[in-house]
């Protein structure tokens, strides 16, 4: 069997959500499957002279690379409307979209992931042009594929309400935390890293976009009613800067002089230096508004980090009992939640523990497992 996959999420700069999902999915599946032929497919002209980078990752008997040197907006929009994709790749059996594009394919089935539905349920956290992006691809996606797989019940259930399309329709396949996520005893490296990022005392810590989704007002607000009572603590802001960024910096200018020093904003923290700094927190914090699944917690639960969430959309379906689940739209809740871990050694181990045991049940050997029967799946269908 020749399943194509699209390489898009990893051909647009730093890796984030979609990015780690396309990367550790075909890493894991070119593991485990020995028997059908994959080809990597996309377009990039920045990354077609960089595609032997890709290569050394992926390299293996079954598996083909095929970057074409397209502006990516031009190839999406010809693929979409004009050009099978056969015409540039060959039949496939399967083709499989990681995020929700839809090609214009003749011969074989398609399968999409569709991570969430953010811009059709909150379209004023959305910038206007990813709206209307969205709206359309997920609009041909939902027509077009075959198989519909999405990263938790959460997200099927607003895919479900949307589009009115048979719950059979769309498979659940959960996401994992890299293996890099786990408890770090070496003192000396994790005190360099703190210190490269200007954090030698004790913090909290929130690890994502700089987004109006992901609340981060309310946050900064819950930590400075925190500051009265644990005057020692920072507030660790990890991630890139993301869209409508002058809601963030309007609330760090209201914030009073004497604790705006203590939230420390590191800008896009690489895979090899987030481990150390999730393992030296002493609670993280993550109070989105709504996620497609929400990895960073799972990072964090691997971490052994005690874990505070929001109780909306995919959260409780990741944590489940092993972190506390609050309002994100209650400041109080946040600042009682972020108090009764500081103020409980016992509380801190317990969530530890709970949280090293719920991420035990997610791997991405798993994924990639569910992902190869799905293919089987729909290719005798």
């Amino acid at each position: 069997m020749k399943i194509g996959i699209d390489l898009t999420p990893l051909l647009r700069g730093k890796k984030t959500g979609v990015g780690w999902y396309a990367f550790n999915l075909i890493k894991n599946i070119r593991k485990i499957d020995k028997e059908n032929i994959y080809v990597l497919y996309g377009s990039s002209l920045l990354k077609y002279f960089k595609k032997n980078e890709i290569k050394k990752f992926f390299k293996s008997e079954n598996f083909y690379i095929c970057v074409k040197p397209f502006p990516c907006l031009i190839y999406n929009f010809i693929l979409q409307r004009f050009l099978p994709i056969e015409f540039l790749y060959g039949k496939f059996n399967i083709i499989h979209n990681l995020y929700p594009f839809s090609t214009f394919n003749l011969y074989g089935k398609q399968i999409v992931t569709v991570h969430d539905l953010i811009p059709l349920i909150y379209p004023y956290l959305t910038e206007p042009l990813s709206f209307q992006e969205f709206k359309f691809n997920i609009t041909k996606v939902i027509k077009r594929a075959d198989k519909i797989i999405t990263v938790s019940y959460s997200t099927k259930k607003d895919i479900i309400k949307f589009f009115n399309i048979s719950p059979e329709m769309i498979e659940v396949i959960h996401l994992a935390a890299d293996e890099i996520y786990r408890p770090i005893e070496d003192e000396k490296v994790i005190d360099y890293i703190k210190k490269r990022y200007g954090v030698d005392d004790r913090y909290i810590l929130y690890v994502g976009t700089i987004e109006p989704r992901k609340n981060i007002p309310r946050l900064i607000d819950a930590f400075v009613i925190v500051k009265e009572k644990f005057p020692e603590y920072k507030l660790v802001l990890c991630g890139k800067i993301g869209w409508k960024s002058d809601f963030f910096y309007r609330k760090i200018r209201e914030v009073p002089e004497k604790i705006k020093k203590d939230i420390i904003l590191t800008g896009y923290v690489p895979l090899s230096d987030l481990p150390y700094l999730y393992n030296r927190c002493e609670v993280f914090v993550y109070p989105s508004l709504y996620e497609g699944f929400g990895l960073p917690v799972l990072e964090a639960m691997r971490c052994g980090v005690p874990v505070i969430t929001s109780n909306v959309s995919s959260l409780p379906e990741v944590v489940g009992d092993a972190g506390i689940l609050i309002n994100p739209e209650n400041k109080e809740e946040i600042v009682e939640a972020i108090l009764s871990v500081l103020n409980s050694e016992d509380l801190k181990k317990t969530l530890s523990r709970k949280g090293l045991e719920r991420a035990k049940l997610f791997s991405w050997e798993k994924t990639a497992k569910e992902t190869i029967g799905i293919y089987k799946k729909i290719a005798q269908i």
